[in-house]
């Protein structure tokens, strides 16, 4: 993916004004990005970081996540479409976060000239709709099957492997799950003492350390 989204930026910068309809923007942890007025007129390429959209429950006052978002993940031409209807953010997670943010008409109208592209925009925006399915099934689930699923998934899409284990970063905190897999942090707090006495996991704080063994990936 690195290479596709370097092969997208290289052919727009032979165009004069890449710089009018280009900028790359930096972010810290906590940071809100993309507002509501950019989304409508631009696409993001992340590049660095990781961020997470969070959905607003006005009736239990609190956000739950919805998705996360990774390196070469792409955002935009309302990819969020589900949402206009209900209160929700991009927030950063991890200490940094690093984004191109393109003027979705010049992008789009200079890649209908180079059709070979367009496959990256495709297998980035089917990525995203592939995680939020996962998230529809998960919620249907118990929160420790939720918890499980969310462990199986965050591994897979932001896990560092060793020969035994698998890490995850520190920002995934037990507040974190809890937004995550639409339950409490006592709630969070408990199931996973049961998951460490299961073996899933090596311990209950952050930054957590799953079994390998114990994941299907």
């Amino acid at each position: 993916m690195p290479e596709k989204l370097n092969t997208v930026l290289a052919y727009l910068k032979e165009f004069p004004d890449y710089y009018q309809y280009v900028s790359k923007k930096n972010y810290s942890i906590n940071e809100k990005i993309i507002l509501e007025e950019e989304k409508a007129k631009h696409i993001f390429f992340v590049v660095e970081g990781h961020a997470a959209v969070e959905l607003e429950d006005k009736i239990r006052k609190t956000n739950y996540i919805s998705i996360f978002i990774h390196p070469y993940n792409i955002l935009g031409i309302d990819s969020f479409s589900t949402f206009p209807r209900k209160e929700h953010s991009i927030t950063v997670m991890s200490d940094y976060l690093t984004l191109y943010k393109i003027d979705a008409e010049f992008l789009l109208n200079t890649l209908a000239m180079k059709p070979d592209v367009h496959d990256f925009l495709l297998t980035s925006i089917a990525d995203i709709f592939a995680r939020h399915y996962t998230l529809l099934g998960m919620i249907a689930k118990t929160p420790k099957e939720r918890l499980c699923l969310a462990f199986q998934t965050l591994a897979t899409e932001m896990g560092i492997a060793s020969k035994n284990e698998i890490l995850l970063p520190s920002f995934i905190t037990q507040s974190v799950l809890a937004r995550y897999c639409r339950t409490t942090q006592p709630n969070v707090s408990n199931l996973l003492t049961e998951l460490v006495q299961e073996g899933l996991l090596i311990h209950k704080k952050s930054p957590y350390h799953i079994n390998k063994s114990f994941l299907a990936i």
